[in-house]
């Protein structure tokens, strides 16, 4: 028993792997993902079955397969021609219709055949379509004559995906022909029985040559006519590039030359000559009939009348196309070649199936399948076309939609349904059937696959594979409370996924509701009215529906007993208005156990802890708001069963950290240099003074402690002795929950300086100042500090903002006439003394000068005169110095004369010159003194006394002589060298000297002394003559 029970159990677990595998691969996108190559087939045939002389021979290609068997990876068609059979490559591309999806790509060649490659356009066949195609291959025969060098059998293969075929044919060869003189042919297409085909797609390979005298006779007045078919047009042929000559047409006709020929007589080049026959042509459109006049032709002229024909009516019968040849020396003669428009042979088509379910609910059974037949390109699918869908055991159909039965059969049978076509299928008109069928065997878990195919010539392909599958749809939505007891009561909603409510409902006593089957997609369940006694649980539930549920889908839910809460409020112990955040707790139950932890105030001050059961409880802090001291003092409460409607209030308040200032006061140029006895006051951002006095110690430290978070400011109201006061506030704030530490600030005061005045001033008179002394200030060490301070107008120097310490002033340039005193003038500015300027004063001597006195003889100024005594005197003639004697240089010098104006008075004059006491005025200039200031003073010789004159002797007389001229040339008076004039000192004429001017009268002394000279001077002369 035990066995049977485990050979069930593993034969239960195979089948349902086995339901899962095949959703999986018969569904139908799987199926036609997963469709291999296997159902593709190929053929290739000659529907003529040989190939004789010049025959346009036909290759028909078939691909066909099954839905999901055609993919790009498939690759082109690939048709091989022999070479040897082919007498016009151009065909392959000339005479070639293909219909869709094929498309030729290139031709190319090897050794010995052409090789044809047709891509597939995959894209139009659909994954779920069985395919069939066929298209042909032409191209025209060479002349096959009897003992040619031509093969006798010709093969010709296809290949695609893998799959290949091939055909061989007899070649069926004539014997030599017999060149004529006339002749008509056909260039394109011709049937078995040598009809040609007009090609309506491409008119220009409808062409016709009309053959004269090939034959090579000499004929006379020859004339060609023909007529074409009824519902043709004429139109011109393509030309020969190759072939040389005017390409002109005339009615849509050319005439060409046959220039040579080989050895059996056949042409073998060719030139166009329509241009020599133009006026000899003519054509009447009403009657379709054209004549050429060639005239005489000699035994040489072979021509070849080519034009080409249009079809206007593709629905023409089967006609004539009547030519014929007249000559004047020959019978004539008639030839009739039958026509008829082209069969569109080619065609591509595909077979679909669907079906309205892929899946279907449990409590569902009924399918339509549709079958669709569509004609994607060429030749009409024809009549009699056969399509057959077999059915499953479980399918059992119950009618067949409304369809046209003069057109198609439909036949039902136990296992399958059969449709013939009656009638072709066109393009566009796409087609299909649609039949109902039951499905109720179809089990809960279970897929229904079914496919439908097709005989088309040596294949069966298979229409793509539908597939349904039966699912449980239903929810089953259980209740429980927190001990697992079944709730009646609950109500239910579920929503789709566009929030529609598709179903609603409430749970039975055992705590159960099921839903109605729902469709395949994302359903939210929510319960939206809670059991008396409960908590409403709204949380929505998420639920899956997909078509592998084979039982209802069960969605387990809870309700739980209506809880209590708390709500704790943080306060400031000062201010219970001020609530705090960030405060941390934990909650603890009445035995002391933590039941959570990290229970932290928002922003509100507030913290709520919800779904408490009832009992008591306590809340503890464990972390304070930033800023405030921790309480570890326990908050307890109770939650009291039925009253949960509004949560327990409970407060809890923390004294707030202060904080401290340390401020430090500096010297502004040397921090390291700190400063006692400064006097502050604590203010509040408020302006409001919160403490005064506040001094600093002998460590240049000010400590303000217990203050509480906010901004402050600390305002001195004492200066440091020595230093300025600074009443610029020292902003600082108390950060809340940052007051471990001292806020530390530093304030510099700058220490009074002082100033000093010097006054410049002359040395022997104070009283004078004198401006333009430059000085430089030194420190105490000697080093400058400023340079070029000047003395103004009031001689006073003064330098200001200097430190307490020692300094000294060196002059460095002395006023203008003064003599420079390097000698430093020291002083020191005494620390905290230093209201009013320290003056110094610093005399400077006057520079002197000197003056030279140079005596000379005014007679001749290069005789100096030793001896002169001279006075000096001021300006006020207040007497200097006397007894000044020059020496024998005859100078006189005086040195150390303050800048002034002075004069000497000579008061004795060197022995033999007469005094002269007419003073010499000179000047000492101010700052000019280097030299001596020279002046000249001259005197002049006594005069010597006249001897006495002797006594008259009275002698012996004389005769009288000549009178003496006083002046004889002969004995002229040697002239006196007058003496150089005296160079007048340069001095300022005193006001009571009296010089002569010119028209003074001359004193009468001087003037009788002179008389009494020259008379003597005469008698001295006299006398000296007359003893010679």
């Amino acid at each position: 028993m035990k066995n049977k029970q485990k050979y069930l159990i593993v034969w239960m677990i195979l089948v349902m792997i086995l339901q899962l595998v095949s959703s999986v691969i018969i569904s139908p996108r799987a199926a036609a993902a997963h469709s291999s190559t296997d159902s593709i087939k190929t053929s290739i045939s000659v529907p003529t079955g040989e190939i004789t002389n010049r025959e346009s021979v036909t290759l028909q290609i078939n691909i066909s397969g099954s839905a999901g068997a055609f993919t790009a990876a498939n690759g082109d068609v690939k048709v091989t021609v022999p070479k040897d059979i082919v007498y016009d490559a151009s065909d392959f591309t000339t005479k070639l219709t293909v219909p869709l999806p094929f498309k030729l790509e290139n031709v190319t060649t090897d050794a010995d055949n052409y090789i044809l490659s047709f891509s597939v356009d995959t894209s139009l066949i659909d994954s779920n379509d069985a395919f069939n195609g066929i298209f042909q291959v032409k191209f025209g025969a060479p002349i096959l004559t009897i003992g040619d060098a031509h093969h006798d059998t010709q093969t010709f293969t296809v290949a695609y995906a893998g799959k290949s075929d091939a055909v061989t044919v007899d070649v069926v060869k004539k014997a030599p022909i017999v060149k004529s003189v006339f002749d008509k042919w056909y260039k394109g297409d011709l049937d078995e029985n040598n009809v040609a085909i007009l090609n309506t797609k491409t008119p220009t390979n409808n062409r016709f040559q009309l053959v004269v005298n090939y034959r090579q006779a000499q004929l006379n007045n020859v004339v060609v006519s023909d007529t074409l078919p009824e519902g043709t047009s004429l139109i011109a042929s393509n030309t020969n590039s190759a072939i040389t000559g005017d390409k002109m047409t005339v009615d849509n006709i050319r005439i060409l030359k046959a220039k040579t020929f080989d050895a059996d007589g056949t042409a073998t080049s060719f030139e166009y000559v329509t241009d020599k026959f133009a006026d000899k042509i003519s054509y009447d459109a009403s009657t379709r009939h054209f004549e050429v006049v060639l005239g005489d032709l000699a035994s040489t002229d072979t021509y070849f009348i080519e034009y080409a024909l249009d079809v206007d009516d593709v629905n023409m019968s089967n006609q004539a196309n009547t030519a014929t040849f007249t000559a004047s020396n020959m019978a004539t003669i008639t030839k009739v070649f039958p026509v008829k428009v082209s069969d569109y042979y080619g065609t591509s088509y595909v077979l679909s199936k669907s079906v309205d379910k892929q899946v279907i609910n449990y409590d569902e059974n009924t399918l339509t399948y549709t079958l669709k037949l569509a004609l994607l390109d060429g030749a009409d699918i024809p009549a009699g076309t056969v399509i057959t869908d077999p059915l499953d055991s479980k399918i059992h159909v119950t009618s067949i939609l409304d369809y046209d039965k003069t057109r198609f059969d439909i036949k039902v049978e136990d296992s399958k349904v059969t449709i013939t076509t009656l009638v072709d299928i066109v393009k566009d008109d796409s087609v299909q059937w649609s039949f109902q069928a039951d499905v109720e065997k179809l089990k809960v878990g279970e897929s229904l696959p079914n496919s439908a195919y097709m005989e088309v010539y040596n294949n069966t392909i298979q229409s793509n594979s539908v597939t349904t599958k039966k699912y449980d749809g239903r929810i089953e939505i259980v209740k429980a409370d927190n001990f697992g007891k079944p709730v009646a009561g609950a109500e239910y909603q579920v929503k789709d996924s566009t929030g529609a409510v598709v179903f609603q409902g409430t749970t039975d006593a055992d705590g159960k509701l099921m839903t109605s089957a729902m469709n395949l997609g994302t359903y939210t369940v929510t319960e939206i009215v809670a059991p008396e006694g409960y908590v409403l649980d709204s949380t929505p539930i998420t639920v899956v529906v997909s078509d592998s549920d084979t039982t209802p889908i069960v969605t387990q839910t809870m309700n739980k007993l209506q809880t209590g809460s708390v709500e704790l409020t943080k306060v400031d112990s000062a201010d219970h208005k001020i609530v705090l955040d960030g405060a941390k707790f934990s909650l603890l139950n009445e035995t002391g156990t933590v039941l959570q932890t990290d229970l932290t105030t928002g922003k509100d001050g507030k913290l709520v802890v919800s779904g408490l059961n009832p009992g008591k409880y306590s809340l503890v802090e464990t972390a304070a708001p930033s800023g405030y001291v921790l309480d570890k003092t326990p908050v307890a409460f109770e939650i009291v069963k039925g009253a949960n409607t509004t949560p327990v209030r409970v407060e809890k308040a923390n004294t707030l950290k202060t904080g401290s200032v340390e401020l430090t006061k500096v010297d502004s140029v040397d921090h390291d240099i700190v400063l006692d006895g400064a006097v502050f006051s604590l203010l509040d951002e408020t302006g409001a003074v919160l403490e005064e006095g506040l001094t600093t110690d002998a460590d240049g430290k000010l400590v303000v402690a217990d203050l509480k978070p906010g901004k402050y400011s600390l305002v001195e109201t004492d200066a440091p002795e020595g230093y300025v006061l600074d009443k610029t506030p020292v902003a600082f704030e108390i950060v809340k929950g940052a007051n471990t530490t001292p806020v530390r600030v530093e304030k510099a005061n700058t220490l009074k300086t002082g100033s000093v005045e010097l006054t410049k001033v002359d040395s022997v008179n104070h009283d004078t100042v004198l401006e333009g002394a430059v000085f430089s200030l030194l420190d105490e060490t000697g080093a400058v500090l400023q340079e070029g301070l000047t003395t103004d107008k009031d001689g006073k120097l003064i330098v200001a903002d200097l430190k307490p310490g020692k300094y000294s002033l060196v002059e460095t340039a002395a006023p203008e006439g003064y003599v420079l005193d390097e000698t430093p003038v020291a002083f020191e500015i005494v620390k905290g003394a230093n209201t009013e300027p320290v003056r110094v004063e610093k005399d400077n001597t006057l520079k002197t000068g000197s003056v030279e006195l140079t005596k000379v003889d005014s007679a001749n100024h290069d005789i100096v005169l030793e001896g002169a005594v001279f006075s000096l005197l001021d300006e006020t003639g207040a007497v200097l110095q006397t007894g000044l004697k020059t020496n024998a240089d005859g100078k006189l010098v005086v040195s150390d004369l303050k800048p002034g104006t002075y004069r000497f008075v000579e008061t004795a004059a060197p022995a033999g010159y007469v005094l002269d006491d007419s003073p010499v005025t000179f000047e000492i200039l101010k700052g000019e003194n280097s030299e001596p200031v020279r002046v000249e003073k001259e005197n002049t010789m006594t005069p010597k006394p006249v001897p006495p004159l002797d006594p008259v002797n009275p002698g012996t007389p004389v005769d009288p002589v000549a009178p003496i001229i006083p002046n004889d040339p002969n004995s002229p008076v040697k002239p006196v060298t007058p003496p150089a004039p005296v160079v007048p000192a340069d001095v300022t004429p005193v006001p009571d000297s009296n010089l002569p001017l010119t028209g003074d009268e001359l004193p009468l002394d001087f003037v009788g002394l002179g008389l009494l000279l020259i008379a003597m001077g005469s008698i001295f002369l006299y006398r000296t003559k007359k003893t010679r």
